[in-house]
């Protein structure tokens, strides 16, 4: 604090002055934020499944009333085996268990619930709710924007971010006062450790002139766990808030909560994914200034450019890290309501209910268990060779799963807001003070 303490008014106004921005920061973002969300959660179908069903739709809006009377004539004929024969006995008629033919849909084919490997069970509803989207792409933020706007509208592309606002705000404040206590317990110089949060954005190198740099590394990673760990239970409401339609209750962070867990805490499946989701990423960025200037002998003032490109690229490998850690923790949160095993008891007799914009996983089986899914079981994927045999006309041969890009959904968001920052940074910096210039831009582009 300043030696002129400042009066009421002024830290009152400069607070409020702070929320907006941080408030209007959140909003911006967060349409951006629900679209990945979305493709991260979406889970996969072969393109014969959901092209057949397109194609059923096509066909049954297209029959003109005659064929239509057909088509049921057609149905009862074929239903008629279930009519008992009242011409050729007069006892009465009594349908055995082995005689019942399964139960039909709307076209006259049974019914099949078949759960597959990748933990998705298909069924009528998945494709007749009115709040259900499709996506023909997994990897495309404008159709994940523009589907969701066309089937809620155009303010749905706005839902949980009154919790983002509060999960962003806890996290922050948690994290620095988790890094202050622990650096008091250590012995550490408080400057050491307060450092601006470097996750998502260009690292900071102000842990250079730290006296304790192993110290301080070490004390980031366990205050974001824990930070994590605690306000997970806020985040797990938050995917649900914006995978649930608006017209389903509860709309609330406090009511979400309570149909999370009577106790108010992470849920035990969280916490192996949770932790590496907040560490991994924290550990990568914090001590990649450490990695470049003693081992890459690399220095901000003496070799800017330099500096700048290698920051760069570390920013890139944390997001490479980061991403594959959050598509999986953002399932297993969602399968906490839809998972038979790990939905809570308050919630265990409403799960059948549980409604979601997009097919969403019913299972979580573990965090390498999901990559494996999303890489070789959900969905299918095309090679080259089956882009340039598509050119000769030729069958193409499909693959089963969505491969290694099926892990990186929304890598292009992270990507460009990336470019877009550290752009801004070098620009800066070559205009007088290239760290200054960094700092400046980083600290207000976190979210992004």
């Amino acid at each position: 604090m300043p030696d002129a303490s400042p009066s009421i008014a002024t830290s009152a106004k400069s607070l409020l002055d702070k929320a907006v921005w941080k408030y209007t920061t959140v909003l911006l973002a967060q349409p951006f934020e629900v679209a990945k969300l979305i493709l991260q959660v979406y889970v996969a179908q072969d393109d014969e499944a959901s092209g057949r069903v397109v194609l059923e739709s096509r066909q049954t809006n297209g029959l003109s009333s005659r064929e239509r009377n057909y088509a049921d004539e057609d149905e009862e004929d074929h239903s008629s085996d279930d009519e008992p024969n009242f011409f050729t006995s007069s006892t009465p008629f009594t349908e055995s268990p082995s005689s019942r033919s399964p139960r039909r849909g709307r076209q006259g084919r049974p019914q099949r619930h078949v759960t597959d490997r990748g933990g998705y069970i298909p069924s009528d509803h998945s494709t007749s709710s009115p709040h259900r989207i499709q996506l023909k792409s997994t990897h495309s933020l404008l159709e994940a924007l523009s589907s969701l706007s066309a089937n809620s509208g155009a303010l749905s592309l706005w839902r949980g971010t009154n919790t983002t606002f509060i999960y962003s705000i806890l996290s922050r404040t948690l994290e620095t006062f988790l890094r202050g206590l622990l650096a008091a317990v250590f012995g550490i110089a408080e400057v050491d450790v307060l450092v601006p949060p470097s996750t998502g954005t260009i690292p900071s190198a102000s842990i250079l002139t730290s006296t304790a740099p192993v110290a301080s590394v070490l004390i980031a990673t366990v205050s974001a766990a824990i930070s994590s760990l605690l306000l997970s239970p806020i985040d797990a409401s938050r995917t649900r808030l914006i995978l649930t339609p608006s017209s389903r209750s509860p709309r609330t962070l406090w009511a979400t909560l309570q149909t999370l867990s009577p106790s108010y805490l992470i849920p035990t499946h969280l916490i192996p994914i949770t932790f590496l989701n907040s560490t991994l990423p924290t550990l990568t960025s914090t001590s990649s200034p450490l990695f470049l200037k003693h081992y890459l002998n690399l220095d901000p003032i003496l070799n800017p450019s330099s500096w700048s490109i290698a920051t760069f690229v570390a920013s890139a490998v944390d997001l490479a890290v980061r991403l594959p850690l959050e598509t999986v923790l953002r399932r297993a949160q969602i399968a906490t309501w839809t998972s038979p095993k790990l939905s809570p008891p308050s919630s265990s007799s409403s799960r059948k209910a549980f409604e979601t914009i997009v097919p969403v996983p019913q299972l979580y089986r573990g965090i390498i268990p999901t990559m494996y899914s999303i890489i070789r079981e959900e969905g299918s994927s095309s090679s080259p060779q089956d882009k340039a045999a598509t050119a000769l006309g030729k069958a193409p041969r499909r693959r089963k799963g969505q491969g290694i890009q099926g892990l990186y959904r929304g890598w292009r968001l992270g990507l460009w807001s990336l470019v877009g920052v550290w752009g801004a940074g070098f620009i800066g910096g070559l205009q007088g003070g290239a760290e200054p210039a960094t700092e400046g831009v980083a600290a207000h582009a976190g979210k992004f």
